[in-house]
Order: structure tokens, then sequence, then C-alpha cells
């Protein structure tokens, strides 16, 4: 397995495994972040689509779909902007910026590894 491809597959296993926190136990992850506790079940929606997202990322890693690990990469240089507008807007807790920072430095890892295996001119 590719360098890329690891970094993908690790990203894909946060990804997993923030999606069965969601799910099963939402607020142990949501309240460390600020962000209130809730029993509504859009937040175990959620949880079932991180882990879908996930297998994604799986299949990304294992057969080393390059198209789809350079999406990744850029899809995550992009949360942080996001997420810091919401808090920013007063959506939600500062603290979610911290979620952000790991998908930022995961993009930029699968960028970094994906240049040096040549994948980018």
């Amino acid at each position: 397995m590719s360098r890329s491809a690891i970094s993908v597959l690790v990203y894909g296993i946060f990804l997993a495994f923030n999606g069965i926190m969601l799910l099963f136990v939402p607020n142990a992850l949501l309240t460390p972040l600020g962000i209130e506790p809730t029993f509504e079940v859009w937040v175990r929606l959620s949880g079932i689509l991180l882990m879908a997202i996930s297998v994604y990322y799986f299949l990304a890693a294992r057969y080393e779909i390059i198209v789809i690990m350079k999406a990744t990469a850029f899809i995550r240089f992009t949360i942080i902007f996001f997420f810091s507008a919401f808090a920013l807007l007063d959506f939600v807790s500062p603290n979610i910026i911290i979620i952000s920072v790991i998908d930022l430095l995961g993009g930029i890892w699968t960028y970094v590894m994906l240049k040096n295996e040549g994948h980018f001119e």
C-alpha cells in the first residue's frame, strides 16, 4: 500500500470512529467540542453517514484509486473554512475548529504523499 493510500486509510478509520461515536454515544463526542448534548436522531444519522463515507476512503486506499485520494485531500482542506465560519457566526463553539485542524493536517498529509509519488505535476 502506498503512503498516500495509508494516509487515506488512516483518515477513513478516523471517520469511522467518529461515525460510531455519533451513532452510539453522540454526546461523548459532542460535549467536549462545546456542542450542547442532544437526543435528537439527526446526530445519529450523521454518524451513519460518516461510517458510509469512510467506506469510500477504505476502498480508495485499498485499490489505490488516485482520483478519489486527490479529491479527499482537497475536500479536507475546505473543512477548516466551514467550521471556522460556523464558529464565527456563533452557530457552534470554537472548539469545533479542533476537528477541522485534524481534517486539514490529514489533507496535507495525503496531498504531500500523492505529490511525492508523482501524482501531481
